[in-house]
């Protein structure tokens, strides 16, 4: 008897792309937001980034439970950029979705942000706000990042500031994404701030103004292991366009570099100041997640000395503000029913 041939899987409506490395206990939790969201028609590509733990076997045991997992071996560990872009190369969708291994993803996240994507074919990158959570997944703040309009958005460059989404809620096109060449490696640190400001060429950069993700804060976070790298290119993308909104010649990294070390004594002192005070609040709210109430108040008084304007800033938006309140409640419900 001759064999039938196999029907081809039609493409999924969304690729989600998780770059995972060493993210061994919080990558079941992670898949499995994604395997419980409304809108089911997707695939996950889960890029092991060359983890040494069981990263890579946990994920091809989850694949092999699901038929919308696909798991990608790097043999070494390329980092998250490199990782991310590897993953969008191979999805099957022209709708792309990122997702953090640490990270939980709620019921709507993917069902919402692809109606408001496909509804404005003007939005080039689609984010939304995210509440900051722990290991015990208790809700400790909200992140409003991003502008949650288009006029935001216009207002936002007409004044020579990028533009960004929280990282690991972006959605946008594999089209756009290939057009700006992905993720720059070269600014790992600060990947996804410079990726929203190149997409930012193309369309509108936006969020949608609700918590749709769970941010783990934990110790073995990327951004704390190269914190003062990270605010450098932050720097650089600022300033690169600052430069192309006074329609002035495009701004390399090394030339950025050059003209920082020509700054005075005082203003590299004031930088560094301010580097300091927002490492110190992150560190504070680490050590707040982790309940080290001794170690959070000493980084906490050190911020305040350094930055006094941005901690008061942040922790008004982050946990005072009404709005703040509000998503700690409904974000927590959300959860509730998640793990139900």
């Amino acid at each position: 008897m001759t064999d039938l041939p196999q029907k081809k899987r039609a493409a999924p409506t969304v690729s989600v792309v998780m770059p995972a490395f060493n993210a061994i206990p919080y990558l079941p939790r992670s898949v499995q937001s994604i395997q419980g969201q409304t809108l089911s028609d997707i695939e996950l590509i889960i890029v092991n980034d060359g983890s040494t733990d069981d990263t890579g076997r946990i994920a091809e045991e989850l694949a092999g439970q699901d038929a919308r997992i696909r798991v990608i071996h790097n043999d070494t560990n390329l980092g998250e950029a490199s990782a991310f872009n590897t993953g969008v190369r191979a999805a099957s969708s022209t709708i792309i979705a990122r997702m953090d291994a640490d990270d939980i993803a709620m019921p709507s996240r993917l069902e919402k942000q692809l109606t408001e994507l496909q509804a404005n074919p003007q939005v080039a990158v689609l984010g939304t706000y995210a509440s900051h959570t722990n290991d015990r997944e208790e809700i400790l703040s909200l992140s409003e990042t991003g502008p949650a309009t288009d006029d935001e958005f216009h207002e936002m460059r007409a004044r020579g500031e990028p533009a960004m989404v929280f990282g690991g809620t972006a959605m946008f096109r594999s089209e756009q994404f290939e057009e700006i060449g992905g993720y720059d490696t070269e600014l790992s640190t600060a990947a996804d701030f410079d990726f929203c400001d190149r997409m930012g060429d193309y369309g509108i950069v936006r969020a949608l103004p609700e918590p749709l993700l769970l941010y783990r804060v934990h110790n073995n976070s990327n951004v704390m292991r190269r914190f003062f790298d990270g605010r450098l290119n932050h720097r650089y993308v600022r300033a690169r366009r600052r430069a192309a909104a006074n329609g002035d010649p495009y701004l390399t990294r090394a030339e950025y570099l050059q003209w920082e070390r020509k700054q005075s004594l005082w203003w590299r002192l004031r930088t560094r100041q301010g580097d300091l005070g927002q490492f110190h609040y992150r560190a504070a709210g680490i050590s707040y997640a982790n309940r080290r109430r001794a170690k959070m108040s000493f980084h906490l008084v050190v911020a305040v000395v350094a930055d006094p304007g941005h901690v008061i800033k942040r922790l008004w938006n982050q946990r005072l503000a009404p709005a703040a309140r509000r998503a700690r409640l409904q974000t927590s419900f959300a959860e509730d029913s998640l793990r139900d």
